[in-house]
């Protein structure tokens, strides 16, 4: 098992965390579209997307550690 020192720890989760963020902001945009093609009212639901977005955005621009 390696021993980061404090920063090197930091730096890393800081990039895990940024790469987090990346794959919900990717997540919501693959909402959007299926919910901006959908036929039926069920399927143009894009409730998701309120949860989704803004926890990416979170992720991907605070200086803050979020994740555990």
């Amino acid at each position: 098992m390696a021993t980061y020192t404090r920063n090197q720890r930091r730096r890393k989760l800081l990039i895990e965390q940024r790469l987090m963020g990346l794959g919900l902001i990717a997540i919501s945009v693959l909402i959007f579209v299926l919910a901006s093609t959908g036929t039926t009212i069920e399927d143009r639901d894009g409730t998701a997307l309120l949860f989704t977005l803004p926890l990416g955005l979170i992720l991907l621009f605070s200086k803050k550690i979020w994740i555990v």
